[in-house]
């Protein structure tokens, strides 16, 4: 079944291509719904896409990040669903619709959805941007094969920490968590990353530089609680200190928390008639990957139900 837009207008635009919005618009065409999809990045899947083995998602065997995004992108027909692989500029109201506008497009929807996730913060440390992809990387996926037999540094103490620490203790001769506080992982991750010979701990300690001039050589370390600063010598960085929302493309008067994470309601709407807000993009997230999936559903339904009232 081919859907048409009326002049030029669709049914839903959705904002971002991880995991919630590809399940949006998946839901969308399932609801027989006119919709476009936007995502920056050639590929899908979002942050999810470095995870080398998702343990939040049911399935009957091991899945990759980049295997769910593939199989949920594969899912949305073109003829019901237009991919736009540029990043979004801005949203604002027009005309009783909202206007999503990309480098060469200009979308008019009745509804919006968010779904732009989060970006992995950076350590914002001397050397850290001088040598990324020289030493310093966000995915061990990616990168990890390049430090075989090698000493690395994970920086951070949440799931994606121990999670990207697991992947690199595989090949790698080291790997050093550095914590600054206590960990915030799930309890899973923490017991099998104690069990690895090769996984040591560093506690109450900050990265406040990386060493290195044409490849990572070290990092600074000092401790929180004494002050005291020293040196450790590692080939590979990989900070996991956190997540911010990617919201530099909404309207400025957007109501948010403190952090920036866009505020809805029970619905997922957001203080802008018209545009909802989903998964990591939204203050409450849970964090959970089925999280994500359900709430793309549910917003889905919300939209459809809006449409035709």
């Amino acid at each position: 079944m081919t859907l048409r837009r009326r002049h030029d207008i669709w049914d839903l635009a959705v904002v971002g291509g991880g995991i919630a919005g590809l399940t949006a618009a998946w839901h969308a065409t399932r609801r027989g719904l006119a919709a476009c999809l936007f995502e920056p990045q050639p590929g899908y899947g979002g942050q999810v896409a470095t995870v080398n083995e998702l343990n939040d998602w049911p399935a009957t065997g091991p899945v990759s990040g980049v295997e769910l995004a593939a199989a949920l992108a594969g899912q949305l027909s073109p003829e019901v669903v237009d991919l736009y692989n540029e990043p979004v500029l801005s949203v604002a109201p027009e005309g009783g619709l909202l206007r999503v506008a990309s480098v060469s497009h200009r979308v008019r929807a009745h509804r919006v959805i968010i779904a732009s996730g989060a970006r992995l913060r950076t350590l914002n440390v001397p050397g850290e941007e001088a040598l990324r992809g020289k030493g310093v990387s966000q995915c061990a996926h990616c990168d990890g094969g390049f430090f075989r037999g090698q000493d690395v540094v994970v920086v951070g103490g949440g799931d994606a920490a121990l999670q990207e620490a697991l992947v690199l203790a595989q090949a790698s001769r080291s790997v050093t968590i550095v914590a600054r506080s206590r960990l915030k992982a799930r309890a899973g991750y923490i017991e099998r990353a104690a069990s690895k010979t090769n996984i040591r701990f560093v506690w109450d300690c900050v990265v406040e530089a990386i060493r290195g001039d044409k490849g990572v050589t070290g990092v600074q370390l000092r401790n929180v609680r004494t002050q005291e600063r020293t040196e450790l010598a590692c080939s590979g960085v990989f900070p996991f200190v956190g997540v911010a929302p990617e919201t530099a493309f909404i309207p400025k008067d957007l109501r948010r928390d403190s952090s920036g994470r866009i505020l809805t309601d029970a619905e997922f709407n957001s203080s802008l008639p018209g545009m909802a807000a989903i998964g990591a993009v939204r203050s409450g997230y849970g964090g959970d990957l089925v999280s994500a999936a359900g709430e793309a559903a549910d917003a889905v339904a919300v939209a459809a139900r809006a449409l035709t009232m």
